[in-house]
């Protein structure tokens, strides 16, 4: 592991010398770096007085931010460093740490041994789909770490928090925050939750080291007190696809839900799509106020017929969804008839808990099993 400049010194002679006296050469893999460069593209020396010091670095934006800028970057080549770079390594760490903050909030209550889904067909059909992307993840940051790919980890990592905190933790909100504690469909989100933390935790490890291990000490009360479990995230282990709970299925399966869902995902661009336009001319507020009706071609609108308009208005965060055929794929909004739940905030008939009239049957069922607990 040398700078650039290296390849015309000492890989060189080294290599000249040694296979030349022994017909071997003296190393078995060669890294190499550029030089760091200031935010102009000078190379920073003592004479200029344009260096970095990485202590000033350390006070301003902490240990972990140099540490994650120096992952994003392709250190064969030459890179810059600036306050300007620092300010946008600092968001993207920002994000990462907030994905494990929301992890780490809703699984306080969260037992896996106890709680944990242990059958993938019992997990909701986006439970299921997160799963497979985070099984993704691990291999391709893995594949990353062994061929030296730090920049590759780096953009895996921000890739998936920001997927995961933009849709998944978006859609899952309802379930984890209006069902009941136990409920199973809140369960399956924790399920599913609690892997990506596990995962999650160790893939950064190496590079979040500080972060990864104050993560560690924030683990639920169950997952802390668990007999074993080593003091640090250091020493956690590699997280391995086999280990995740519930099982994954088949790889054919996987590709179904990758390609069921890429598909899913386009028809959601659209809906947001219509939804801004529809909150920007104030036909709503907000989009559980919104009724939408999709038009998408045959094979389209069978795949989100096949998944179910539940699904559809739990990932679109609307209060109704209807699909039709045409011959394009469209949305329109519409206001949704009906009442607004004061507890979940969704458009829907109140009053089929006759104990709590005042609220949607789910929430009714929720506030039951609530006062039962207590």
């Amino acid at each position: 592991l040398e700078g650039s400049d290296q390849h015309r010194g000492w890989f060189q002679s080294s290599l000249l010398t040694s296979v030349g006296c022994y017909g071997v050469a003296p190393y078995k893999s060669v890294m190499h770096c550029g030089f760091t460069m200031d935010e102009q593209g000078r190379k920073m020396s003592k004479s200029l007085g344009n260096g970095v010091d990485p202590e000033e670095v350390m006070s301003t934006f902490g240990a972990d931010v140099l540490r994650l800028w120096v992952s994003s970057v392709d250190y064969s080549q030459d890179v810059s460093i600036s306050d300007n770079i620092l300010k946008q390594v600092s968001d993207a760490y920002r994000r990462i740490r907030n994905t494990f903050r929301f992890l780490l909030g809703n699984l306080d209550d969260f037992d896996f041994e106890r709680d944990a889904v242990t059958n993938f067909d019992d997990l909701e059909p986006f439970d299921r789909y997160v799963m497979v992307q985070l099984a993704d993840l691990v291999k391709e940051v893995e594949n990353a770490y062994e061929t030296y790919r730090f920049n590759g980890v780096y953009r895996a990592i921000y890739d998936f928090a920001n997927e995961l905190s933009a849709v998944y933790m978006d859609e899952a909100k309802d379930r984890l925050y209006a069902e009941a504690p136990n409920s199973p469909r809140r369960r399956a989100v924790q399920t599913v939750l609690m892997n990506v933390l596990e995962a999650l935790v160790r893939l950064v490890a190496p590079i979040l080291s500080f972060t990864a291990d104050e993560v560690w000490e924030c683990y639920p009360p169950a997952e802390r007190s668990r007999e074993g479990r080593p003091f640090s995230a250091q020493l956690a282990g590699w997280p391995h696809v086999r280990d995740f709970v519930p099982t994954l299925p088949d790889v054919r399966a996987q590709e179904q839900l990758r390609a069921d869902f890429a598909q899913i995902m386009a028809v959601r661009d659209v809906v947001t799509k219509a939804l801004e336009d529809a909150r920007t001319a104030k036909v709503i507020n907000k989009s559980q106020e919104a009724a939408i009706a999709l038009t998408a071609p045959a094979d389209v609108a069978q795949l989100l017929e096949r998944y179910g308009l539940p699904m559809l208005e739990e990932l679109f965060i609307v209060a109704t969804a209807r699909v039709e055929e045409g011959n394009q794929l469209s949305a329109a909004v519409s206001v949704a008839e009906g009442e607004k739940c004061p507890r979940c905030w969704n458009i829907r008939a109140l009053g089929g808990n006759p104990r709590h009239p005042d609220v949607c049957e789910r929430c009714g069922d929720a506030l039951d099993a609530l006062e039962a607990a207590e």
